[in-house]
């Protein structure tokens, strides 16, 4: 009876293939991201939109930060976490035995949860071991094989390793072997769509991140948020027990503080692909320049990581007269509101492949406030320098837009006021909108697009002289 035992395997196996595959759903789709769910805002959208349209999601993604409020509260998706491997083991032991725990953890939560799924979705990156786990399942399941490709995650190993680490072409080698064998794939950026075309050979729809809603705060919300802040952080606290550095109570009514300081807010995740010292220099340097032109600076920097103390460090010798730093980790839904309380965002990020565009300055744009961005390659694909944001290549010309942007602030400063008028035109093409002309197409072979053409224009749209910023 033993020797019988691998031929009921085979066919039990060969019974749950043919079952699944002639099971497919044509609306039901899996989602997975190997990635903290609370800090995956995009494959967070693609589940929204994806139910908005009737679709019942399976979402598998990583255990970590809050859980947005929208995915738990929409009854389509259901939302299935994993825990991170967290074995304190030595550095070459994990690199062989973590790959081999998270690939049987997701392969045992895919063939669970995405069992007549008619696409599954994946995040890339991270790679490993992701592509080949949703590549397996696709196959046995009978389901299309999906990538949005965030960026490459060889070129985040590169950050770590050398290019000739074995990591690093091992990433390599599965994101091209992989990719290729998906059904579809999108992308964020239209330089890396022609990027995976030149060199992969992979067909990636461009599908930019825009913003979900618009946040927008009145001056009683932003007094209260203030408050709120100032119980933490002595920076935004005011001369009395009710006022802050921004706001005031007078006459049972809420009003902005004559002189008040400029609230820069900038987030980061302490990391190598994002210089801090480049916002630390150049504001090092406004403090030097000021005069009563210019308005005092409190500089919010939220996020964590692992340089973090680093620089708190250097924060704390700095002998600063007009400059105030804030290192804070903000509640889920104290980070927009605080957004839409900023003057100006400041984005550090520098793509490890050139090729990727920083989610967090669609989320300022989302606020309403213009953005100083770190250039690089396809930042133009977001960023319009002079029109919704500004472009700096080192400290010393984040500065000079700084000074440009802030001179005779808050009534005086038109360069400031021409950018946020940028910024609205940014705000009028919606994630979901843009999502159902890209990406339901994907999803739906039957779906015809009712408003089918370009993405809305942009005419007329003011710009701050080059010469200037």
């Amino acid at each position: 009876m033993i020797h019988l035992i691998p031929a009921v395997l085979v066919l039990v196996i060969v019974f749950i293939i043919v079952h699944s595959r002639n099971s497919v759903n044509k609306k039901k789709v899996g989602v997975i991201v190997l990635g903290d769910v609370g800090r995956s805002p995009r494959m967070r959208e693609h589940c929204l939109s994806l139910a908005a349209e009737g679709y019942q999601v399976q979402y598998i993604a990583g255990r970590g930060s809050t859980v947005h409020p929208d995915l738990l509260s929409n009854k389509k998706i259901s939302l299935h976490l994993v825990s991170p491997f967290t074995l304190p083991l030595p550095g070459a032991v994990c690199l062989i035995v973590k790959p081999l725990w998270q690939s049987l953890v997701l392969l045992l939560a895919c063939c669970r949860y995405f069992w007549a799924s008619h696409a599954i979705l994946m995040q890339n990156p991270p790679s490993i071991p992701v592509m080949g786990v949703v590549w397996f399942v696709s196959r046995l399941y009978g389901s299309r094989m999906i990538v949005d490709w965030h960026n490459y995650g060889y070129t985040i190993l590169g950050l770590r390793f050398k290019a000739d680490h074995f990591l690093v072409k091992a990433s390599y080698r599965i994101e091209r072997l992989f990719g290729r064998f998906a059904d579809d794939n999108f992308c964020v950026t239209s330089a890396m769509s022609a990027d995976l075309h030149e060199n992969w050979g992979i067909k990636a729809y461009t599908l930019h991140d825009r913003p979900s809603s618009i946040t927008s705060a009145d001056l009683p919300a932003k007094h209260e948020l203030f408050l709120k802040l100032g119980q933490q952080y002595s920076a935004f606290r005011g001369q009395g027990p009710q006022d802050t550095a921004f706001t005031k109570e007078q006459d049972s009514k809420i009003k902005e503080r004559a002189g008040r300081p400029v609230l820069i807010v900038s987030s980061t995740s302490w990391t190598a692909d994002e210089d801090f010292s480049l916002l630390l220099d150049a504001l090092v340097d406004y403090d030097k320049q000021w005069t009563t032109e210019f308005p005092a600076v409190i500089c919010a920097i939220t996020g964590k990581g692992p340089l973090k103390p680093h620089y708190e460090e250097k924060i704390e010798h700095l002998e600063l007269q007009h400059v105030q730093f804030v290192t804070c980790w903000l509640e889920p839904n104290d980070y927009p509101l605080l957004l839409a309380c900023a003057d100006l965002g400041v984005s550090l990020h520098y793509s490890s492949s050139g090729l990727d565009l920083p989610m967090k300055v669609v989320d300022m744009f989302a606020s309403g406030i213009p953005v100083c961005a770190r250039g690089f390659k396809c930042i133009k694909e977001l960023v319009l320098h002079g029109k919704n944001g500004c472009v700096f290549n080192d400290s010393d010309h984040l500065c000079r837009q700084l000074v440009t942007l802030f001179k005779k602030f808050p009534n005086g400063s038109k360069n400031l006021s021409i950018l946020r008028e940028g910024v609205k035109h940014f705000q009028s093409l919606p994630w979901h909108y843009h999502w159902k002309h890209v990406a339901l197409p994907v999803f739906d072979d039957d779906y015809v697009f009712e408003d089918f053409g370009p993405d809305p224009p942009v005419p007329g749209m003011p710009e701050v002289p080059h010469a200037m910023i």
